[in-house]
């Protein structure tokens, strides 16, 4: 007995239905295609719902985002409270942007975990997933008298002395270093390349991909090695304007009177990066024994200028001794914009110290102010009675 075509294709289309929720079960929800509604849709690849991830660790989580027109930006809740915002480097967005979310879990229990992808105001709807955060293995702990802090192992070895960097996020390789060279390839996500030249003022760097060469925005990357002998290379000519394109003049011809001759064009507004909050215990008392005594600090930096922060680092100094720890990454900051960093600290030794929070230690942002990126705060540890 024949069947009509129309049923056949109607019953293959139901055993691929089916063989895509085996494959979801159901842990992970899996957004409607962007044509049914015009929305975004976000899909978190890893880590899988109900992983577990390490208190006081960074966790990566690895995420594409997809919408016909560009996705413009993607953001991490974690239990209601955004803690992750990573934009598009592209004019309008991409139609298919993967990148990666990291959060560090500063307590115990069960968090819940939310992605949304974003077209400009248009939300996707959620992704979801749960975690559950546990201790980190106690070989993980440092012995030591001084103040010590469970860091997040990076992403790559930081005993290698090669430079090289890490993509944070969807990256356009290009020709030259600027936006108005020809882009070349899109590399992924958490992709590792190593560095052969950069501009002056390192704000593009020269990366060789196999066997093809060119060059990245600092603003989407991480540099690990030894990086301070790295080669000022000749830059290639600026692309010239295609045929048929509209080109505007960089300099406007006006009366004197109108404009003096020593006016200069207008610079775009710039960030400036202020540690508003900086608070936690300001006293403490060992354990039984003097066994050492944890403490959680938080810190809130809010970007006080007009312009955008991209990506910086975030350090946590404490003296005496005088040493650095890392209180995480921020991708970009926007205009009015806070964003709310914690770090879990365990003393050792009775004493007083001073905290000192750096935002954007590694001076990554060109602000209006370097001078205003310091909150200081004192913490007594005594011994117990």
């Amino acid at each position: 007995m024949r069947l009509p075509l129309r049923l056949v294709g109607f019953m293959l289309l139901t055993l691929f239905l089916g063989a895509c929720n085996l494959l979801n079960n159901g842990d992970v929800p899996t957004p409607t295609s962007s044509s049914d509604n015009q929305r975004p849709v976000v899909t978190i690849i890893s880590p899988a719902n109900g992983a577990e991830i390490a208190v006081n660790v960074k966790a990566d989580i690895s995420v594409v985002a997809a919408d016909t027109t560009g996705v413009t930006r993607v953001q991490l809740f974690v239990n209601g409270q955004v803690v992750k915002t990573v934009s598009s480097q592209t004019a309008g967005g991409d139609v298919t942007f993967s990148t990666l979310l990291d959060y560090t879990p500063p307590t115990l229990g069960t968090i819940q975990v939310q992605v949304y992808a974003f077209r400009g105001s248009i939300s996707s709807d959620p992704t979801t997933l749960s975690l559950t955060v546990v201790q980190p293995p106690t070989s993980t702990r440092l012995p030591t008298t001084a103040p010590i802090i469970i860091t997040s192992p990076p992403v790559v070895n930081p005993f290698d002395p090669t430079c090289r960097l890490l993509v944070n996020t969807s990256l356009n390789l290009r020709t030259g270093p600027g936006i108005n060279y020809d882009r070349i390839l899109t590399l992924n996500a958490n992709t590792v390349v190593p560095i052969t030249g950069r501009l002056g003022d390192n704000s593009w760097w020269q990366v060789r991909v196999g066997t093809t060469t060119g060059w990245v925005s600092n603003q989407f990357i991480t540099l690990y090695g030894n990086c301070s002998g790295v080669i000022i290379p000749p830059i290639p000519p600026t692309p010239t304007p295609r045929v048929g394109a509209t080109v505007t003049p960089s300099v406007t011809v006006a009366a004197p009177t109108a404009v003096p001759p020593t006016q200069t064009p207008t610079s775009p507004p710039l960030p400036d990066l202020v540690i508003t909050t900086f608070n936690g215990s300001e006293t403490l008392v060992l354990g039984a024994g003097g066994t050492p005594v944890t403490s959680l600090y938080t810190v809130v930096i809010t970007n006080t200028g007009g312009g955008m922060a991209a990506q910086f680092n975030n350090i946590v100094n404490i003296s005496p001794p005088s040493t650095d720890y890392q209180l995480g990454v921020v991708g970009n900051l926007s205009a009015s914009q806070s964003v709310t960093l914690t770090i879990n600290l365990t003393f050792s030794a009775a004493g007083t110290y001073t905290l000192q929070a750096r935002a954007d230690n590694l001076s990554q942002v060109t602000e209006i102010s370097e001078v205003n990126n310091l909150g200081l705060f004192t913490v007594t540890v005594t011994n117990p009675p």
